[in-house]
């Protein structure tokens, strides 16, 4: 029977640091199967780094232009002599508040459906990794290391809001203890699992919760042509660009670092809900890296619906070159945002 994980192979699998981007730590050369997991989930990782980074960059342009150096902010829109008039950048800004409103409500937002998170036994395809890792490697139905991990029991408890966490169970045999292959090799399974889940919710949940398209154009540079829209934003090093086509669908979001370039293209499928994002195709491109050490990513989403809420049923992150996880969510609950109600205005009685 053909071994396709070896003990060294697992021990040669390094965790590179996810700030780096470096050419180095975005390629992968060890033949084992660790690292293509490992790997992919430093990328998504890395993704979701640099989309939540862009998406701080849209809500504090938006919340809080910045005035010119040496300038403060006008408080005023009337106008006095040799003095320029703040209106016609009311107008525009007015403007531009109704088209994201209006382009807001094409899209489905969990937020405002009322999601505050979900829990699910997840069951990742091992054998598809596996294969897709090593193409051409044989693979038994009955290999030990397989067998091990299809034993161990997953569950997602995944927040709208952040903090999302996952349990790993590995069943324990006392009459059969694992050996420290094995035990290293659940272990580094464990963390590539859990970085690779909790990097998607990452970047997943701004294009499901609505934050996509900002509530307000204060501070974003908003332009519009007869083919296209965009949004974009600049602050402290990171550049966002929003590219939406002529029926308002967004085509393209666009991250741009010192030390990396990260291309995402959404694709949208109609709901009664609103437009549900259904895949992502990402291009990842290091700083000073040749074209041919950039990094592709594909994503694609498959729903389930639980009361009322779309969450994942079925997730499949293909890394090009380095293997494809697939993920299958069943057993799930969903929990709802509470509501605050407003205090309650007791008047006193009248004497």
């Amino acid at each position: 029977m053909a071994q396709f994980v070896t003990e060294q192979s697992w021990l040669r699998a390094a965790f590179p640091p996810v700030s780096s981007f470096s050419p180095a730590s975005s390629s992968v050369t060890s033949p084992s199967l660790a690292s293509p997991s490992l790997a992919w989930a430093l990328r998504s990782r890395a993704v979701a780094a640099a989309a939540l980074l862009a998406f701080s960059v849209l809500t504090a342009q938006a919340q809080a232009p910045a005035a010119l150096p040496g300038q403060a902010p006008s408080q005023t829109t009337s106008e006095t002599p040799g003095q320029l008039s703040d209106q016609p950048a009311a107008a525009a800004s007015g403007s531009d508040d109704a088209w994201l409103a209006k382009t807001g409500k094409l899209y489905y937002s969990s937020a405002k459906a009322g999601l505050s998170g979900f829990d699910c036994a997840v069951h990742p395809d091992w054998r598809v990794l596996f294969r897709t890792a090593s193409p051409g490697t044989a693979i038994s139905d009955d290999d030990a290391h397989l067998a091990l991990l299809n034993s161990v029991r997953i569950n997602l408890h995944a927040h709208m809001q952040g903090g999302s966490t996952m349990d790993w169970s590995a069943a324990a045999d006392p009459a059969k203890p694992l050996d420290d292959a094995s035990t290293q090799m659940l272990t580094r399974m464990r963390d590539a699992t859990e970085q690779t889940l909790e990097g998607f919710l990452q970047f997943w949940t701004p294009f499901i919760d609505g934050s996509v398209v900002p509530d307000s154009a204060a501070g974003l540079t908003i332009t519009h042509s007869a083919t296209l829209h965009t949004i974009h934003a600049e602050q402290s090093g990171v550049a966002l660009t929003e590219i939406f086509s002529s029926d308002l669908l967004l085509e393209h979001f666009d991250v741009d670092m010192k030390n990396v370039s990260i291309k995402f293209q959404p694709a949208y499928a109609p709901t009664d809900q609103g437009l549900l994002v259904k895949s992502f195709q990402a291009h990842v491109q290091p700083a000073g890296a040749a074209p041919d050490q950039a990094q592709d990513m594909h994503v694609d989403i498959a729903y389930q619906t639980l009361d009322g809420f779309p969450i994942p049923a079925h997730l499949n992150m293909q890394v090009a070159n380095s293997g494809t996880f697939s993920f299958v969510f069943d057993g799930c609950t969903v929990s709802r945002l509470q509501q605050i109600d407003p205090p309650t205005v007791v008047k006193p009685a009248l004497p």
